[in-house]
């Protein structure tokens, strides 16, 4: 037979300890492992769907092709805290892009293109810098370095030597840097961009994105 206080400690874990241990397991899996949202753009469709809600596994480590979730005020473009972005990774720390004509070419290789449309007039090319490489600043790749650098200066100390482009006016840049052109950067960067060219913005407007940017990798949608 059982007591009375078997039949309460029972009703304690049916509808006290198991409820709150759920809650807690949300909680942890939310902080730690993965991040909830809605998709508020059609930058990704067809592969998200407008209105949709996706799942976000936590890890600033994607291989190229992977959408990702990602914030724009760590790139050094925003100042909303709540500003988050959808987009597809095309090229990785270390790698060589250019796009030639419209078609996308990771170290020197054409690569699978999402993107739509194309525009064939569309034409560049830079190198993804990686932590702790030394890279050339150029009247070119100044373009996409730019808030990475301004960012960077001010995290961190340059390296000796480095001009402090972070005090200067862009437009004093160039000239600055026929002293020293190169420098040390110190996170990994990644080039993304959204399927739908027409839509949101990217790393064409938003430079390289470091890589702490990086709130997931985007895994789920229903």
């Amino acid at each position: 037979m059982i007591s009375k206080d078997q039949i309460v400690s029972l009703s304690f874990v049916r509808y006290g300890a198991l409820p709150l241990g759920l809650i807690a397991l949300v909680v942890v899996l939310r902080i730690f492992f993965f991040t909830p949202f809605r998709v508020m753009t059609t930058a990704q469709a067809p592969a998200l769907r407008l209105g949709a809600w996706a799942l976000a596994r936590r890890t600033q480590s994607p291989d190229r092709g992977s959408l990702i979730l990602f914030h724009t005020e760590r790139s050094g473009t925003s100042t909303s805290a709540q500003s988050l972005m959808v987009a597809r990774v095309v090229a990785l720390p270390g790698d060589s892009l250019e796009v030639r004509s419209g078609q996308l070419f990771v170290n020197g290789v054409a690569v699978s293109d999402y993107r739509h449309p194309r525009d064939t007039r569309e034409q560049y090319a830079l190198r993804l810098p990686r932590e702790g490489g030394v890279y050339p600043l150029t009247s070119t790749n100044l373009v996409a370095y730019r808030a990475a650098l301004v960012e960077e200066q001010r995290l961190f100390a340059p390296a000796r030597g480095e001009v402090a482009l972070h005090r200067l006016a862009p437009k004093d840049w160039l000239t600055a840097l026929a002293s020293n052109p190169y420098h040390t950067f110190r996170r990994d960067y990644y080039w993304v961009l959204t399927d739908d060219t027409s839509v949101a913005p990217d790393s064409r407007h938003l430079g390289i994105l470091p890589a702490d940017a990086i709130e997931g990798v985007i895994f789920f949608s229903l």
